[in-house]
């Protein structure tokens, strides 16, 4: 009797939890998976409400990462998946976009408008417990640079560190 054919799940969508916890507003990844290499790479998009009530805020933006899942030939711990998927510890590295929009709507005027430029490099292990279903918590290190788009402000540069948790769907 012959071995079950490997399962490769080759794309993922998945969606940062903390991008929901209040007001409006969604962070979304699409992540497309070269298995040979380890590798994968993600696109992702965010649109939120920053401000609410006497004030009107809200950000768009985007950013791209590439993932290396150093252990992906192995069986991931807690995931149902075999190996050869993008489960697993891996080192991210990316970059993004932001652009923050403010408006006073008592005195019906922008306050102002700003441009992030960031990246972040990230460790973080993803599990797929339950079918074909991910759960990634990660943490890292950014720095960013903000562009205060009137010309009024210099900009700023500043480091941080993140921590996300996305839940996610693979397929093929």
């Amino acid at each position: 009797m012959s071995p079950p054919p490997l399962v490769v799940y080759d794309q993922q969508i998945e969606v940062a939890l903390p991008s929901l916890d209040t007001g409006r507003g969604i962070d979304l990844g699409y992540e497309r998976w070269w298995p040979a290499q380890q590798l994968s790479f993600e696109v992702r998009g965010e649109a939120r409400e920053t401000a609410a009530g006497d004030y009107t805020g809200f950000r768009i933006g985007g950013g791209v990462e590439m993932k290396w899942f150093w252990r992906a030939d192995h069986e991931a711990w807690l995931s149902v998946v075999p190996a050869r998927n993008m489960v697993g510890w891996f080192l991210g590295a990316g970059l993004y976009l932001d652009g923050d929009f403010t408006h006073d709507n008592l005195d019906r005027r922008w306050l102002g408008s700003d441009l992030t430029v960031g990246t972040v490099g990230r460790i973080g292990y993803r599990i797929a417990p339950w079918r074909a279903l991910t759960i990634t918590p990660s943490a890292g290190l950014e720095i960013q640079r903000d562009y205060d788009l009137s010309g009024r402000l210099e900009s700023v540069a500043r480091g941080g560190a993140t921590f996300g948790l996305d839940v996610g769907w693979l397929f093929f």
